[in-house]
């Protein structure tokens, strides 16, 4: 009925206006079965101010059938509480670590439906006014849930408890809504976090970044969160380095949170590889910023991020294996039936695989880490160090320590790359890593050196990286086909085994074009002047 991918859908173009209340929630999703337990759950009682009330809310989105509002970044609705109407109109205003931040603008209106003069600001107003004059201008959605809700205090910050159950209604179908919402109020949003953990001790919470609007829209359009790369981040210049090591780890976290959703339903590979990439940079962020993090902290960081890291490889490697490998070799040939057997049972192992990233998706131990990372972030708990040199780097400018890390990197890559000719697998693929490490890196400080020199060096890198990540399938591949026949056992025929001597000779011939490509790269990167170092510095 209403087309266009969500997901895919351009960067808002409507700014807040100035001064417009912001609204910072973090949504948590339950079971059914847990809804006694939360609402009796002491530390709520402890530290409620108001009785718990319930009322039933009935909210209706408006939008054109092109879903113009959307696309400018615009939610419009009208929810009536009680005998009243109320209009709201929701903007993005940033966020992150599973936080969910929008900027609000309410007001009353004299019915269920939108009334573009009741905005004050005259851009937006001018924006739904043309919404609504569009022809099929209507409702696209609409939700209806009983909440509960109580307001709570935790030392100076005051939040909201919002306990929502009801469903979505779309003409699609209807989704449950089984959810609750601790939205900040005044304070510390890291004691949204805080709470949550502690709740999660009796009952399971699970962190939610999707809207209850996002997740009709998702239903009234067939259309799903699709796969997201990182956001580039912008630093000002005189960023201090906790602000840099700030922005990269939400940068992350944001990659991985987005990611989630594309993961567990398994449709596009690349949500999987988001996710894990996402991983990888925040295990390389924790590593580049290590001299101002706490040990005990780097070290808990290090061993849970490990654990999701594995749990989604497996998923990963297979999905380069069957669409990449095999899926080359059945294109170039199309008429060889030993291929089927190898293809058919690795794609078996890919559903196995995938089931285990659900696996993990949906457990508690996932949903332990996701709280954890975000409790951190928002307390800047690593500032829970004594004063040293190294810790007091933190508030020096993050341009001047930003030289020294990235010239660390670069240094421990063009030591890993002495004797290039010379370097076994296993060399190469320690050379893959660094190089990785530095180009993400590059990624998180390269804004702080405005310039040409960063992008041409970032290509650089990711050149070489390229080249030594298709000798890293290669053996990835070799590894695969050897579970493959493992798997197979006594039923591998003579076929089988040949094919598979096929498929090893035609990844061992790949790898060796790789191989004369890395050279070239390998020099060329060196070639390339760090972005980093000043211009008058000695090379």
């Amino acid at each position: 009925m209403y087309p266009g991918d969500v997901s895919a859908l351009p960067p808002q173009a409507t700014a807040a206006p100035p001064g417009a209340p912001r609204e910072v929630e973090l949504k948590l999703l339950l079971e059914p079965a847990d809804l006694v337990q939360l609402r009796r759950h002491r530390r709520v009682r402890e530290c409620a101010v108001t009785p718990a009330r319930t009322h039933r809310l009935h909210s209706v989105y408006f939008d054109t059938p092109g879903l113009a509002l959307l696309h400018q970044g615009v939610t419009l609705r009208v929810r009536r509480v009680g005998r009243r109407f109320v209009q709201t109109l929701k903007l993005p205003a940033g966020g992150g670590g599973g936080l969910l931040a929008r900027t609000e603008i309410e007001a009353p209106v004299n019915g269920a439906q939108p009334d573009p003069q009741r905005i004050p600001e005259s851009e937006l107003r001018s924006l739904v006014a043309q919404a609504v004059a569009t022809p099929g201008f209507g409702p696209i959605l609409e939700t209806e849930f009983q909440r509960t809700e109580r307001r709570l205090r935790i030392e100076e910050t005051e939040l909201l408890f919002d306990l929502d159950i009801g469903e979505i209604r779309t003409p699609r179908g209807s989704l449950p809504i089984c959810e609750l919402e601790l939205e900040l109020v005044e304070g510390e949003p890291v004691r949204l976090y805080e709470l949550a953990a502690e709740l999660q001790q009796s009952v399971r919470l699970r962190v939610s970044t999707r809207s209850k609007f996002e997740r009709g829209l998702e239903r009234v359009t067939g259309a799903h969160p699709s796969p997201q790369r990182a956001q580039s981040i912008e630093l000002p210049q005189d960023a201090t380095l906790e602000q840099a090591m700030e922005a990269a780890f939400h940068s992350c976290l944001d990659q991985i949170l987005a990611n989630e959703e594309p993961a567990r339903r398994g449709v596009d590979p690349e949500g999987v590889h988001q996710m894990r990439v996402g991983v990888r940079r925040l295990r390389s962020a924790i590593s580049l910023f290590r001299e101002v993090l706490p040990e005990s902290q780097r070290q808990a960081l290090r061993d849970r991020l490990r654990w999701l890291a594995d749990e989604l490889g497996g998923a990963r490697d297979l999905d380069v294996f069957c669409d990449e490998t095999l899926a080359v070799l059945r294109r170039r040939f199309p008429d060889e039936p030993r291929l089927k057997r190898v293809g058919d049972e690795a794609a078996h192992m890919r559903t196995q695989a995938y089931a285990r990233v659900r696996g993990c998706l949906e457990s508690l131990r996932y949903a332990e880490l996701v709280l954890q990372l975000g409790c951190w972030l928002a307390g800047r708990q690593w500032r829970q160090q004594p004063t040293t040199p190294a810790s007091a780097q933190l508030f020096l400018p993050a341009r001047d320590v930003g030289r020294r890390l990235l010239g660390r990197r670069h240094r421990k890559l063009l030591r890993r790359g002495r004797d290039l000719g010379h370097r076994t697998e296993s060399e190469l693929h320690a050379l893959r890593i660094e190089a990785k490490k530095l180009r993400f890196a590059s990624g998180f400080l390269c804004s702080l050196y405005p310039g040409s020199r960063a992008p041409r060096f970032v290509r650089r890198v990711t050149r070489l990286q390229s080249t030594l990540g298709h000798l890293n399938d290669a053996a990835a591949a070799r590894s695969m086909l050897a579970g493959v026949l493992e798997r197979l056992g006594p039923e591998s025929d003579a076929q089988t085994l040949r094919a598979a001597g096929f498929i090893e000779g035609w990844v061992s011939r790949a790898a060796e074009d790789e191989l004369s490509r890395l050279p070239r790269r390998w020099k060329a990167l060196r070639r390339r002047r760090a972005f980093w170092k000043q211009r008058d510095a000695k090379p």
